[in-house]
């Protein structure tokens, strides 16, 4: 094979692949010392490009074509590799060795002599396996001998790639081709490789070389600010009644001075138990102002569940609404927000002026040990969150704020801070009607703007709710169709982050050009893309990776049983820079989220690379869900918890997978009748976890399939679970294993 031609874009007719125009996007040259190496040039390569097709593309098996021309003969070879990260680079060229291998395969050369000879020229195609020429050929590696070296050339069809993302593809393939010459990578693991080019490292850190300041003053005292300038402008419009900026800042104060007489001081945690009312803003406002940490509780969450929040942090009382239920006050003391109002607060010093610094939030989300996990925010962390989120909305006096999100999440609190931090109005309406987003209490609370997750808005109809404006939408990678469907009829936009961090990302949407997954950038933190498994291996711009987040709008610790430095990192990466920006001391949370970061800065989300998943907005760790399932099973079965889609059904759901062996699925009652006897106790789950942590459906298996790895192969799980219809799960039948390929 001669060297690729030099023009920008040719016809490129392989043999057995259709015609296919490439373009050419780049090309560069490397100096190989393949000697060394007891494989062929074009193996090595291949090993080259495998391993930065997995990194890039986040796979654990690459396929691929391999077309080598020698002594005027032309020959293609499909080639499977796996390249999971425990892979050794020795491994990876055993695979290749073992699969192109000319005189078994007789397809390389066309006598025994040829297999000796290197290639005069070879090319490495992604695509679909040859059959009856119908494959497409869409991303293309040449290689050709110059006598400096090896000169390579990148061409792609332009709908995998773009360009730019070609390009730095191209720069990984040259830097790892560097480090095969530099030294003997045969015991590396693939994950432990570096793959970001030098060029494509200044990018990154350009773009990340000055950590964003944080907001320098409390949310509390911003709000009051409001309480002087406007105090007759509405702040709160509920269900229950009003507030003035003037009467919510002097409640508040009232309110803060009872809690200080109570015992709430700097760093006092103080539950707040109420159904959605127009109390709530008086109780949080009040916490603040007395130094304390508020920790919303939803009145929807089962008294298990709430008990075990509260033996978390052990708090001294909480503070309630006249409906709090009466078990609450078996669980821990309890004051009333009147009980506190009524005090006479006579003689009390002034409210203390508190600190960015101390602690200002707490709340709950899933945890992997079976028990909730608290997080801690600081003032700084709500104030910089919640006016970021002010600024991106355009958030302002004409804003009405229609309170959706449960209690328990950490979306309520910012829809709440955030609008009354722009001097707007928070229109809280009764509890069922937040949660299902009732178009007509939205219309009669005059809202105009709403939080809602796509699964929400894709039920809401547009044409019922004529007042709204502006619709956000957070909790679940928000699919093309939810944005089709409001299109041109409110302004969008896409909110992404874990409570953790809680607006990594955002975006308006623009209807035309938004793609699934897409969810932008903000200006409060940066935005680091590693490798899913060695943190200490930064990726350029475009391949797919963990996300890292660096700033003021992280978490300031975990509260509980949970370790507190496993999510944090400081890579050696951060501390070493790059040439013209130095390195520095960090702190950065692993969100555990794969992403592609464009050279934007802009984010593109692509799912977990853990247990972890969104049900209707909320967090839910797989894990959690098999630890309180294995509880009130009548055996000790395994468990494992995925989301699938049945037969014939459009939407995921939780589904409990449970083991019950060869000889219980042989038993003549029959799976479905063990199924009905081992999960007759689960019903009692609703007394301590909320709904969205209860599987759909019980699903047995003789076993659970795993991985060559030997992991608990999830797609499999997924694709039994697709494999039957909701009627068939239902009645208990057996799923059984298919052939995925993992």
């Amino acid at each position: 094979m001669s060297y690729p031609q030099t023009s920008s874009c040719r016809e490129f007719v392989p043999n057995k692949f259709n015609t296919h125009t490439l373009c050419k996007v780049t090309s560069f040259d490397a100096i190989l010392n393949w000697e060394k190496y007891t494989v062929k040039l074009e193996r090595l390569v291949a090993a080259a490009w495998s391993i930065v097709g997995s990194r890039w593309f986040y796979k654990d098996e690459i396929h691929f074509h391999l077309r080598v021309a020698r002594d005027n003969t032309h020959a293609s070879l499909p080639v499977r590799v796996l390249t999971g990260p425990d892979m050794t680079v020795g491994g990876l060229l055993r695979q290749l060795e073992a699969q192109i291998v000319p005189e078994n395969q007789g397809i390389l050369s066309k006598h025994n002599a040829a297999e000796h000879a290197q290639p005069q020229g070879f090319s490495i195609v992604y695509g679909s396996e040859p059959n009856d020429g119908k494959s497409d050929c869409t991303l293309m590696l040449e290689c050709g001998r110059r006598e400096s070296g090896l000169h390579f050339e990148v061409y792609t069809s332009g709908d995998v790639l773009r360009l730019e993302e070609a390009q730095r593809l191209a720069r990984s393939t040259q830097k790892l081709l560097e480090q095969f010459t530099c030294g003997q990578l045969e015991h590396t693991v693939l994950s432990d490789i570096d793959m970001i080019s030098e060029r494509d490292l200044a990018d990154v850190w350009r773009r990340n070389g000055t950590v964003p300041q944080a907001i320098e003053t409390p949310a509390h005292e911003t709000i009051r600010r409001h309480a002087s300038e406007r105090p007759e402008a509405c702040a709160v419009c509920a269900w229950d009644g009003s507030w003035t900026y003037k009467e919510l800042d002097d409640l508040s104060t009232r309110l803060a001075l009872g809690l200080i007489r109570a015992g709430v001081g700097r760093g006092v945690t103080v539950p707040l138990y109420f159904e959605k009312s127009k109390w709530m803003p008086v109780a949080i406002l009040g916490v603040m102002k007395a130094g304390g940490v508020f920790l919303q509780l939803a009145s929807s969450v089962p008294k298990g569940r709430t008990e075990a929040i509260l033996s978390v942090d052990k708090p001294p009382f909480a503070l309630t609404g006249p409906d709090a239920p009466s078990w609450l006050a078996d669980l821990v003391r309890t004051y009333t927000v009147h009980d506190l109002l009524s005090q006479d607060t006579e003689g009390l010093s002034p409210i203390p002026k508190c600190s960015l610094s101390q602690d200002c939030v707490q709340l709950f989300t899933s945890g992997s040990t079976g028990q909730p996990k608290g997080i801690v925010w600081t003032h700084e962390v709500l104030a910089t969150n919640c006016q970021e989120i002010a600024n991106i909305q355009s958030m302002g006096p004409h804003t009405r704020q229609f309170q959706t999100a449960s209690y328990e999440f950490d979306v309520s609190m910012m829809e709440t801070i955030a609008v009354l931090l722009a001097g707007g109005c928070l229109c809280i309406p009764p509890e069922q009607d937040g949660v299902n987003c009732s178009p007509a209490t939205l219309e009669a609370l005059r809202a105009n703007s709403v939080y809602l997750t796509p699964t929400l808005a894709e039920a809401l109809d547009p044409d019922a709710v004529p007042s709204l404006k502006t619709l956000a939408l957070e909790g679940e990678i928000l699919p093309k169709h939810v944005v089709s469907k409001w299109a041109g009829r409110v302004t969008m936009f896409n909110f992404y982050g874990p409570a953790e961090c809680p607006h990594v990302a955002a975006c308006v949407i623009d209807p035309d050009a938004f793609q699934t997954g897409f969810a932008g950038s903000t200006s409060v933190c940066l935005r680091w893309v590693v490798d899913p498994h060695n943190h200490e291996k930064l990726l350029p711009d475009g391949a797919i990776g963990e996300l890292l987040v660096e700033g003021p709008i992280l978490l300031d610790r975990y509260v509980g049983n949970v370790p507190n430095a496993a999510p944090f990192v400081s890579p050696r990466w951060l501390h070493c820079g790059c040439p013209g920006v130095p390195g520095r001391e960090g702190r950065l949370f692993k969100t555990g989220d794969l992403v592609r970061c464009d050279d934007n800065g802009d984010l593109t989300v692509i799912g977990r690379k853990d247990t972890q998943v969104q049900i209707h907005g909320e967090r839910v760790e797989l894990s959690e869900v098999e630890h309180n399932v294995r509880r009130f099973l009548k055996d000790h079965v395994g468990v494992v918890a995925e989301m699938i889609i049945p037969s014939g059904y459009t939407k995921p759901i939780l589904a409990a997978f449970l083991v019950i062996g060869d000889d219980m699925a042989l038993s003549p009652r029959g799976p479905g009748g063990i199924l009905k006897d081992l999960i007759s106790g689960v019903e009692r789950l609703a007394d301590y976890v909320p709904q969205t942590f209860i599987p759909a459906v019980y699903i047995p298996v003789r076993q659970i399939p795993m991985t060559v790895s030997g992991k608990t192969n999830r797609r499999e799980l997924r694709q039994m679970g697709s494999s039957m219809t909701l009627e068939e799960l239902a009645a208990g039948h057996l799923a059984c294993r298919g052939e995925t390929g993992e």
